[in-house]
């Protein structure tokens, strides 16, 4: 009875959780005016993506 088994179950397999991702997650407090526009759009990571893009793009960050 000296002799230690191993387990079965467990232990960390290949392709096994989550998949990582390269996107970065944000928090910001949005006025209410903003808020109620945001509420009426479906994809709002993606509105708020290409409306952060198009601004950048006019201001001459990118």
């Amino acid at each position: 009875m000296d002799e230690i088994t191993k387990g079965k179950h467990g232990g960390t397999r290949a392709g096994a959780g989550r998949k990582k991702t390269t996107a970065k997650r944000y928090g910001f407090k949005a006025p209410e005016d903003v808020c109620s526009i945001l509420e009426k759009v479906d994809d709002k990571t993606s509105f708020i993506c290409e409306a952060i893009l198009k601004l950048a793009k006019e201001k001459g960050i990118i």
